[in-house]
């Protein structure tokens, strides 16, 4: 594998273009690494791809919140059909009402 900075042209002109616009260039400071990060561009099940074509195992989850995988089609599917009905209400729905009698 070439040396880090050389094998991820596309991660660093994003790195380069975030410095710009955010602190750091990066809004997360615990997915910084030196020289720049890797930008992540789509994710399938267990793997994760960067902007550069490269693929990875994604061993961290978004830190346990994917723990189901990337565009897994039963999800995609939900979002899909929750989209058009709204989303991140400040008020009470249903939905939550269902989820929470799923896990009592």
């Amino acid at each position: 594998m070439p040396h880090y900075p050389d094998a991820m042209p596309g991660s660093k002109a994003l790195f380069e273009r975030a410095r710009k616009v955010m602190p750091g260039g990066n809004t997360r400071t615990t997915v910084f690494v030196d020289p720049f990060p890797v930008y992540a561009e789509r994710g399938e099940g267990c793997r994760v791809w960067d902007v550069d074509g490269n693929a990875y195992y994604d061993c961290i989850n978004n830190f346990t919140a994917m723990i189901h995988g990337y565009a897994h089609p039963d999800v995609t599917a939900a979002v899909a059909g929750q989209l058009p009905l709204g989303t991140a209400f400040g008020a009470p729905t249903l939905s939550e009402i269902e989820l929470a009698e799923l896990l009592v």
